[in-house]
């Protein structure tokens, strides 16, 4: 496989992932896995939230893409999917521990697009709801409206514990 295709493999992987990401975090994390994600949306003020769990379990797909991409020439371009994957973990740590949450101790100066990412974000810690996605989160007008009514609500991305979450109130 050449390089360019390699590298187009790559860019399609974390195109993907967006994919992926949006479908795991609507119907695990807010399935099944909640009992772990409450965390994420009713935080304690720990420094750790039982959601750290999901990145762990996520990252063994990277981890395996590279170990099979090593077992022959036939499965070898699986090596620029487990980059692309990989590439599209990292950019999600940065983008919603970073520079969302602010969950690390990293200033990053305001940018326009990770500030629409942010406000995105906002939206669905104070609803529950959609947007799912995290680097092309799609909020409705009507959300953003509801959000923008209420200008004076206690910021849902902040650290602390806060009462009367949506998901604490059981609407996520």
């Amino acid at each position: 496989m050449s390089a360019l295709a390699g590298v187009l493999l790559a860019a399609a992987a974390f195109v993907v992932m967006e994919g992926v990401s949006y479908l795991a975090h609507r119907y695990v994390m807010h399935g099944a896995g909640m009992v772990w994600h409450r965390s994420h949306h009713v935080p304690t003020g720990s420094r750790f939230e039982r959601n750290d769990l999901f990145p762990l379990c996520f990252s063994t797909v990277g981890v395996s893409l590279f170990a099979l991409a090593t077992m022959g020439p036939a499965i070898g371009p699986l090596l620029w999917v487990g980059i692309g994957v990989t590439a599209y973990g990292a950019t999600y740590l940065f983008v919603h521990e970073v520079y969302i949450h602010r969950r690390l101790p990293v200033r990053v100066p305001p940018l326009a697009y990770l500030e629409w990412l942010r406000s995105s974000h906002r939206v669905h810690h104070r609803f529950g709801g959609e947007p799912y996605g995290m680097l092309l989160p799609l909020v409705s007008r009507a959300s953003r409206e509801r959000a923008a009514a209420d200008p004076g609500a206690v910021d849902p991305l902040a650290r602390e514990a806060r009462p009367g979450s949506a998901v604490r109130a059981g609407r996520a």
